[in-house]
């Protein structure tokens, strides 16, 4: 018992001499650091005086612990957060503990012969690495709270920008492209803006960005409610097949596509044509719509509440008969379009006769007073056709 109160009042007096010295230690110290890690020579991210306070902080804090006083983490969890904020890597933080841990083992040698190290100082060996290694776990906590605060800091903030470039109060066409800028996108265009229908907790486009980037195309991206909103720079404008092809990999959803853009302070009524776009794809199905590239889908759209009083124009009738016969009728009149106005291929497309695709033509006539062959009765019942499956229409009884 003599003895081993012997040996840690000769541990304490050991570490009282580093301590009396701890000006001189730090120094030594913060200069091994900084020689070792050049990551701390760049002043820009942390001079060495600010280095040096912590670096006395966390040997004052780790010499007393060794000498029986109390254990805490403040030091280190402030230099973790000081090295966060000033963009020092994670492994140079951890690097800097474990040159700490043997720089005091080194020192505490240096004042003992080799008998000495054998009886006292390797017992508390155990004791010194792991208080590095409870440092080095407090500091990387307190470094990865700084990063995940500033990640959702720069998040929000680049959402805001994007929020401000699509709703058309970026102002001035230099403030859009600083926006651009920021959001790390080509500067030089053109551009594309996509909207994705989400629903609930579903990606509508998984893994959009990694396959544009593949395909040379940046994007930034922004989550609206139940919508999946992206700005694309494309290389030129030969890229947009490319962008849209490496879009519909794996789509979950309907995918708009707005007109190509030269300068993103258009980028406003881009987001409009994209929201449009969806909405020319039927309701249930998957694929890209790019704007313009169906008039009648886009007539239809852009004005919705005309578009369900003309469909209930034409085909209020017919969609007020029952169920099975409605649904038949109304597939007829699509096959009957697709086939080009031909009974026969029509025919052949739903698989009956010839007469009884002229019988169901003559009972869409008998219930729209339209004749599918007549050009303006053909319009009509096709426009109308057309909004009903886009999901425009009121449903029929």
């Amino acid at each position: 018992m003599v003895a081993e109160l012997e040996k840690d009042e000769r541990v304490a007096e050991l570490v009282g001499r580093l301590l009396a010295d701890l000006g001189r230690l730090s120094d030594e110290l913060t200069a091994e650091i900084m020689s070792g890690e050049h990551v701390y020579g760049e002043r820009a991210l942390l001079d060495e005086e600010r280095l040096r306070a912590v670096v006395r902080d966390n040997l004052r804090t780790l010499l007393t612990t060794l000498q029986g006083g109390p254990a805490t983490l403040d030091a280190p969890r402030a230099a973790g957060r000081l090295k966060a904020e000033h963009g020092i890597p994670l492994a140079a933080l951890l690097h800097a503990y474990r040159t700490a841990g043997r720089f005091v083992w080194d020192r505490l040698r240096a004042l003992t012969d080799d008998e000495e190290i054998a009886a006292t100082l390797l017992p508390i060996a155990s004791g010194l690495w792991a208080a590095i290694d409870s440092y080095s776990s407090a500091a990387a906590d307190a470094y990865r709270t700084v990063v995940e605060v500033h990640a959702r800091r720069d998040t929000t903030a680049r959402g805001a920008m994007f929020a401000t470039l699509l709703d058309g109060r970026v102002g001035t066409s230099a403030g859009a492209w600083d926006i651009v800028r920021v959001l790390g996108l080509d500067r030089q265009g053109p551009f594309l803006v996509v909207c994705a229908e989400g629903h609930d907790a579903t990606e509508p486009l998984p893994g959009a960005a990694v396959r544009l980037r593949a395909a040379g195309v940046g994007s930034a991206w922004m989550s609206q409610i139940n919508a999946e909103v992206g700005l694309l720079a494309l290389s030129n404008e030969s890229a947009l097949t490319a962008a849209v092809d490496a879009l519909m990999d794996g789509v979950l959803s309907r995918v708009g596509v707005s007109r190509p853009f030269a300068s993103p302070v258009n980028a406003a009524t881009a987001w409009r044509e994209a929201q449009l776009a969806v909405q020319c794809l039927p309701p249930g199905t998957t694929g890209s719509h790019l704007y313009g590239s169906s008039p009648i889908a886009l007539l239809a759209t852009a004005s919705p509440d005309a578009a369900a009083e003309m469909a209930e124009a034409v085909l209020g009738p017919l969609r007020a008969q029952p169920e099975a016969e409605q649904s038949m009728l109304l597939e007829t009149l699509r096959a009957w379009f697709t086939a080009g106005g031909s009974t026969a291929r029509a025919a052949a497309l739903l698989h009956c006769h010839r007469n009884t695709v002229l019988y169901r033509l003559n009972r869409i006539t008998e219930l729209t007073g339209r004749r599918p062959a007549e050009a303006e009765s053909a319009a009509e019942l096709y426009l109308a056709l057309h909004i009903v499956r886009m999901g425009l229409a009121a449903r029929g009884a």
